[in-house]
């Protein structure tokens, strides 16, 4: 039953009554439990954090509900210098060269905040000061050097630096938009990797004086999306860096959209998000072309389908299902990319509310302790078994809508995720779900099966406040044998997870 003590029911191997009921024929979903495709790729525990400014009242509390809801993290990602936050919180400006020394103190409490929420920390600095030469270039790397020591000494768990963010977009893209020529701003392609450079520098003497498994990584630039315009030359000048102790430990950049060549018409993802299904294939031709390493990671540092202030409905109840929608999507098209790490983007966003992971724009201010859809498909993630197998959703899509399907296993049960991916698309789903070869430990005895649900009112606090937590839609106990079938009910955007587990 949602959202309580569900009745616990004995059922037979196949039985299979749908949740809810539609006109649309059976679409099949095949799912091979004997098999394996390595470990189960985990965007939900590759997070960001806004900036130091993005209400920080709630933070603490966010910090504790998301570590007891399962949801401590892999990596966080961090900004110590973003241009969206008070100066005096800009960390080049708590740093001092002369005194070589840096007050953090206006850091601390967000900077804990988050090394409490994740083993590991990405932080994000952007040297914007030093790319539009209000700073002397000559500073750039000792001044790196001591802010990322300085860092590190206090905060043991940065453990990634990336450089920049939007590069592409801040310097350039934007004041092309705004009608400059290229030749006119402040950084054009071939000029980026000049202020790398000094990152890794940096980053190379502070790990001199650390152990090797404390020693940290380096990568960038953000690029705002995966361009062959500014990454290529970037690899290029990377290629033909001579310096024996230069690093690019990750390749980093944002899923958002394209752009035209004059960065006038933008080509939003959300239209069809299989434009990324062939990132990594591309990025590794790149990198052979170059002779460099072509198991180099990616990190998608950041991902949506409503960059900066867009939407698609002015009311915003069904925006926040499809992006829980949308990011499950995401989540398995680059889990099909090896060497891809997807981030999600944010726990709670400054201004723009269709990124939120917890619910903060209500008419009394940011709840406690309660997730939007989107928070809640990433707890949906969390609950999934380790070892990914084969699950393969049978019907044919309709450009990228259609049925989507993610499953794993471990010696504690078997899960699986199955979504109806529409965008603003109108089509309902049946889905039949055949699972077979069931690991061995669910074949003899009973087995607890929990379904959860997220769509329009279920685990939606837009659509119904009382049922905003994960709602736990049936428990019962069956018994499975090698093959159990099991059919669910699909509308737009909605969001099924299922757990096996030995009861």
């Amino acid at each position: 039953m949602a959202g309580g003590a569900a009745a616990i029911l004995v059922i037979s191997s196949h039985s299979g009554a749908a949740l809810a009921r539609t006109s649309e024929p059976p679409a099949g979903v095949a799912v091979d439990f004997g098999s394996t495709k390595g470990p189960l790729p985990r965007p939900e525990a590759h997070n960001n954090f806004g900036s130091l400014n993005s209400w920080p009242q709630q933070r603490a509390d966010d910090v504790a509900f998301l570590n007891k809801q399962g949801l401590h993290g892999q990596i966080y990602r961090v900004w110590v210098s973003s241009p969206k936050a008070p100066a005096e919180s800009n960390v080049f400006n708590l740093c001092h060269l002369e005194t070589q020394s840096c007050d953090l103190s206006i850091l601390d409490d967000y900077l804990t905040d988050a090394s409490t929420v994740s083993d590991e920390l990405l932080v994000n600095v952007n040297p914007t000061a030093f790319v539009e030469g209000k700073r002397p270039w000559k500073d750039l790397a000792p001044m790196l050097e001591l802010i990322i020591r300085s860092l590190k000494e206090k905060y043991p768990r940065v453990t990634y630096i990336e450089a920049f963010n939007e590069p592409d977009w801040q310097f350039h893209g934007e004041q092309r938009h705004d009608g400059h020529p290229a030749e006119e701003t402040t950084l054009q392609p071939d000029g980026l990797y000049g202020y790398y450079a000094p990152f890794y520098e940096a980053v190379d003497k502070v790990n001199r004086g650390l152990r090797p498994a404390d020693r940290i990584k380096v990568g960038g630039p953000s690029l705002s999306l995966m361009d062959p315009k500014w990454v290529k030359p970037f690899l290029d000048a990377y290629a033909a860096d001579r310096n024996p102790r230069k690093r690019l430990d990750f390749l980093s950049y944002h899923s958002y959209l394209a752009w035209d060549d004059d960065y006038q018409v933008a080509k939003p993802y959300k239209d069809d998000l299989r434009v990324v299904a062939s990132q990594r294939k591309i990025l590794q031709g790149w990198l052979k072309e170059r002779r460099l390493d072509q198991h180099l990671p990616a990190f998608i540092t950041e991902t949506g389908i409503y960059p900066g202030p867009s939407f698609d409905d002015t009311d915003p109840r069904k925006d926040y299902i499809r992006q829980a929608a949308a990011m499950a999507t995401y989540g398995y098209l680059y889990a099909n990319q090896p060497g891809t790490r997807l981030f999600n983007w944010n726990v709670r966003h400054r201004v723009e509310e269709r990124k939120d992971q917890l619910v903060t724009r209500t008419p009394n201010g940011p709840l406690k302790d309660t997730f939007t859809p989107y928070g809640n498909m990433m707890l949906m993630q969390s609950k999934m078994k380790d070892t990914r197998v084969s699950a393969v959703a049978e019907a044919a899509l309709e450009g990228d809508n259609g049925l989507y399907a993610m499953a794993s296993k471990d010696r504690s049960g078997a899960s699986l995720m199955v979504w109806n991916w529409q965008h603003v698309g109108d089509r309902s789903h049946r889905a039949t779900i055949t699972m077979s070869r069931i690991p061995s430990q669910l074949r003899h005895g009973p087995v607890r099966e929990r379904v959860y649900r997220i769509d329009q009112t279920a685990s939606n606090y837009f659509g119904d406040p009382a049922k905003a937590s994960l709602q736990l839609v049936r428990e019962r106990i069956v018994r499975l044998g090698k093959t159990y079938t099991e059919t669910v009910d699909l509308p737009p955007n909605a969001i099924h997870l299922i757990l096996l587990e030995r009861a």
